[in-house]
């Protein structure tokens, strides 16, 4: 054979050998790569249990297809562990709502509100969980009405974001909107105005949560409860 017939064929082989081991590299990286998980076996709770509402059709299902979550595409199992069904093993808690509030949720926990609170067994105490959301989340003792939290879970475990925002599954304004919502608790308003009609809208929040509004004009709220900053003439 001569000598440049040789060194032709031998690169053709060269050749055609890494073709051969390149595209098989990239089959095996692609499909038998050892480790690889398998996306539809992977183990976890899912995100949403489906059909909730052929059971939970009213007023739940009703309440939640108006509120602001369900138009987000929030969806059930993103609030409710499906464990345990109806106990859920893991109760709806303040730090659920903080998951996505987180602001909210740290400005509550170092609120007034929450230094108040009074504990009570709740996520190991179904019958007390189903008390307190009869009571509108707000618990009744010798020193007042106070906010609830859980006995065993500290932080974790408050109800406190119910007490304004439950209102059946619509979670919006609706509750802390009643007129004698925040007078049930606080005395002396009448230093601010008459006490409000049953046709009014509470007005406590327009001061006491209200923080302003940012430079395109669009509200701020805070969950710190405190007293409003007064601004200084001309500012």
């Amino acid at each position: 054979m001569r000598p440049h017939r040789s060194a032709a064929w031998l690169k053709g082989v060269v050749l055609a050998t890494v073709t051969l081991l390149t595209l098989g590299g990239c089959f095996l990286m692609g499909k038998w790569q050892p480790g690889r998980p398998d996306a539809t076996q992977v183990s976890g709770p899912p995100v949403y249990v489906a059909d909730c509402q052929s059971c939970h059709e009213t007023p739940i299902g009703e309440a939640y297809a108006k509120s602001r979550h369900s138009a987000m595409g929030i969806r059930c199992g993103q609030c409710h562990t499906p464990g345990g069904h109806p106990n859920f093993a893991e109760p709806v808690r303040d730090s659920t709502c903080g998951g996505c509030h987180q602001s909210d949720f740290e400005q509550t926990i170092a609120s007034k509100h929450f230094a108040d609170r009074q504990l009570r067994p709740l996520d190991s105490d179904q019958a007390a969980r189903v008390t307190l959301r009869h009571e509108g989340f707000i618990a009744t003792t010798p020193e007042g009405k106070r906010f609830v939290g859980d006995s065993s879970s500290g932080t974790l475990g408050g109800r406190l974001c119910f007490a304004c925002h439950y209102d059946e599954h619509r979670l919006g304004f609706s509750a802390v909107r009643r007129p004698q919502f925040c007078d049930t608790c606080h005395v002396g308003y009448e230093q601010h105005f008459n006490r409000q009609g049953a046709g009014d809208v509470n007005r406590c929040p327009r001061c006491h949560v209200s923080a302003g509004t940012t430079e395109s004009g669009q509200p701020l709220a805070t969950h710190s409860f405190a007293r409003p900053v007064r601004e200084r003439p001309g500012s």
